[in-house]
């Protein structure tokens, strides 16, 4: 099946951190924490931090994917 949800962690942050270093320095908006999943975190092994959570739409493009990518590499390459 096919969707447009992506969760992730930067080992070193919590996922709040990482959604508000996504917004502040590159203005991409993401979610952290549990959203309401906490049985799903729990397999994960991530109730003590949570997921960040990245959503596509129709209207995103390969472009903004990309910049994702390169952004979230560049928060988990600087601490």
């Amino acid at each position: 099946a096919k969707n447009g949800i992506v969760a992730f962690n930067v080992d070193a942050l919590s996922s709040q951190e990482t959604s508000d270093l996504l917004s502040d320095q590159y203005d991409i908006c993401t979610r952290g924490g549990l959203h309401c999943a906490p049985l799903v975190h729990k397999h994960f092994g991530t109730l003590d931090k949570g997921m960040v959570r990245v959503s596509f739409g129709v209207d995103n493009t390969f472009a903004e994917a990309d910049f994702l990518v390169k952004a979230v590499s560049e928060i988990a390459t600087s601490g």
